[in-house]
């Protein structure tokens, strides 16, 4: 099987289970008898929530990378948590630039996370222009998503809004808590906790349109006994 996929995500699935070949989109793709579109393969597969693939995990960083970028962080000092509060802003439809304002967060509003005690915080945000308070920042190293999970795998939790980096948490089966906004993707249904596409992902929902605080609340009381536990 061959998978075509954005140039970023190569090296990362080329030791995915089944997968032969990766290409990065664009380059020339060898023959073929079948295509699907990958989101289309849920409906392909008829899958419903009972045969939803989620045996996790099924994406694992390079093993090369591992030591790397463990050197790259402090020692421990307590649970070590990453953390995304915005999606990517770069893209020039309209329609995402309006999602992607619902679901980012203000950097000031995460202010409460950082007087939780026992957590050393690690910076997940691509091109941040700011952090939301002091953290360790590897993010100018990154390449792409093989290094993000490389990064990822020496965490002990992941918390963000609704971006790539919680779905590569959910896949490595690392534990991450998703911030989503109050008209939230159709993929995290209606009025659950928690995805039968991550089992080890917990669904934080805002309670009214653009209202952030409330939900920061309740992690800063959960990251406080996560920290306390972890």
């Amino acid at each position: 099987m061959t998978l075509e996929v954005q140039a970023p995500l190569v090296r990362l699935l080329q030791n995915l289970p089944g997968v032969g070949e990766v290409v990065a989109a664009g380059n020339p793709r060898p023959e073929f008898d079948l295509h699907c579109p990958l989101m289309s393969l849920p409906l392909a597969f008829a899958t419903d929530l009972d045969s939803i693939p989620a045996d996790v995990p099924y994406l694992v960083p390079p093993s090369n990378l591992l030591s790397c970028w463990g050197e790259c962080l402090p020692p421990r000092g307590g649970v070590r948590v990453g953390l995304v509060w915005a999606g990517n802003r770069g893209h020039g439809d309209v329609r995402h630039h309006f999602i992607d304002r619902r679901r980012s967060i203000d950097p000031a509003l995460l202010a409460p996370l950082a007087e939780v005690v026992g957590v050393t915080w690690v910076n997940l945000q691509h091109d941040a222009t700011a952090l939301p308070f002091p953290m360790t920042d590897p993010m100018a190293a990154i390449c792409d998503f093989a290094d993000t999970a490389a990064l990822v795998a020496q965490l002990d939790l992941v918390i963000g809004v609704d971006t790539s980096v919680v779905h590569l948490a959910g896949g490595m089966g690392k534990p991450v808590w998703m911030l989503s906004r109050f008209d939230g993707c159709w993929r995290w249904m209606h009025g659950r906790h928690d995805s039968p596409w991550y089992p080890t992902m917990r669904i934080y929902r805002q309670t009214a349109p653009d209202d952030w605080r409330p939900v920061v609340a309740r992690l800063a009381t959960d990251l406080t006994q996560f920290s306390q536990t972890g």
